[in-house]
């Protein structure tokens, strides 16, 4: 069997372990090795933000994360910003007016590279094809078995990521490390993902977009609201409002339902008089035209069917009272809350190690030395950058901690 001696090792080569690497290395650290499962290191950051890597956000507070967020106060100052961090590693980066901050080059391939660089001139081992099977702690540290090769490291750092995107090499296998070592796991579940609704409700929809506020509701109680851009899919909501929205929508499955103001501009009255107006003009035209001037056709009709508008009638023909109920429906569509889409849908898991289990180091509290960083903790974003920032951040605390620790 092959044995690798290493001060730091790290498992998983994604956005948090690349961060705990060059942190470990920064803070003296003379022998860090990154264990990654796939073939290559960053497979999954190459598929962020549609490809051009959302990497952080200007905005970024407390309320835009859910889950232990007191894990946020254990970020080491060090890393404040993460665009200071990626500028110290050559990337230059910009935001757009949302402030979400993307390389200047557009391309995830240049964040990657910044910290492929930064590992590779620091001396940072990397071991792809690198399952772990076993982990055991040890009086001097810890032993990481794939089957082949034995490492042999006095601090380990697990940032294996979740569950989301396993055809990018996500299964949540770090969770099971955790639980070998005497640590729990909360309920894990796919976010920021597609709503599923009942498929009657969407199918004349698919492929179709609407600007739209997306209130999630409970029992007629509000939970929380978001705005943007909807899209109908095979039985779903989708978009970055609805994604916001899934993290919670996932503990209200067949007890809750997402309503959508599709004329989130127009007050109720406003709309009332525009639609009114609209029809007197179109008098003589099919009611299916009704509404074209403000939605595309097809969620003009899907109104009408649902208010029970006949398409036998003409615009002349619709009554006040099929305006006040169109009206209705156009700022208050309600969905059920089927079930939030599987794991191949999501791009964040829910849930993880509770913040209970680590010390604000990032140090495990069952198991000396071990040190857990990013999305394995219970701790998530919503869309725009928050969930790598978290990454960023939260590596690159561990590593430096884990480092530091060294020589203590």
């Amino acid at each position: 069997m092959k044995i690798i001696d290493t001060e730091t090792a790290i498992i998983g080569g994604g956005a948090s372990g690349l961060a705990a690497a060059i942190a470990a290395s920064r803070y003296g650290c003379g022998n860090v090795t990154v264990l990654e499962k796939m073939q290559r290191v960053g497979k999954k950051i190459l598929s962020t933000g549609n490809g051009r890597c959302n990497l952080t956000n200007r905005n970024i507070s407390p309320a835009d994360y859910t889950g232990d967020t007191e894990l946020l106060s254990y970020i080491s100052p060090d890393i404040d910003n993460a665009e200071d961090f990626f500028s110290s590693l050559g990337l230059i980066c910009r935001a757009d007016d949302n402030g979400r901050v993307y390389p200047y080059s557009n391309a995830a391939t240049s964040v990657l590279d910044a910290l492929r660089f930064a590992a590779d001139s620091s001396g940072i081992r990397t071991v792809c094809d690198f399952t772990v099977s076993e982990i055991t702690k040890t009086k001097h540290g810890f032993i990481i078995t794939d089957g082949e090769t034995q490492v042999k490291a006095k601090r380990v750092i697990i940032a294996a990521g979740g569950k989301a995107a396993p055809s990018l090499g996500s299964s949540g296998e770090g969770y099971e490390l955790c639980r070998s070592l005497g640590h729990s796991v909360t309920r894990l579940f796919p976010a920021l993902a597609p709503v599923r609704t009942d498929i009657e409700l969407v199918k004349s929809l698919k492929g179709l977009r609407v600007a739209a506020d997306a209130t999630l509701i409970s029992g007629g109680r509000v939970i929380d609201r978001q705005s943007g851009e909807v899209q109908f899919t095979d039985g779903a909501l989708s978009g970055i409002c609805i994604f916001n929205l899934s993290a919670k929508a996932a503990e209200y499955i067949n007890n809750g339902e997402i309503s959508l103001d599709t004329a989130p501009t127009l007050g109720k009255d406003e709309l009332y008089g525009l639609i009114k107006s609209t029809a007197a003009i179109r008098a003589s035209l099919p009611c299916e035209e009704l509404l074209t001037g403000i939605y595309h056709k097809r969620v003009g009709q899907a109104m009408l069917k649902k208010a029970g508008i006949p398409f036998s009638k003409t615009c002349g023909e619709i009554s006040d009272k099929d305006i006040s109920v169109l009206c209705n429906l156009a700022k208050d569509s309600r969905y059920p809350i089927r079930n939030v889409s599987d794991w191949s849908l999501a791009q964040i898991t829910c849930g993880g190690i509770p913040a209970s289990e680590v010390s604000d180091k990032l140090e495990s509290l069952k198991a000396s030395c071990l040190y857990l960083c990013g999305e394995i903790l219970n701790i998530q974003g919503k869309c725009g950058g928050y969930n790598l920032d978290w990454a960023w951040k939260s590596g690159y605390t561990a590593g430096m901690n884990a480092s530091l620790s060294l020589s203590e």
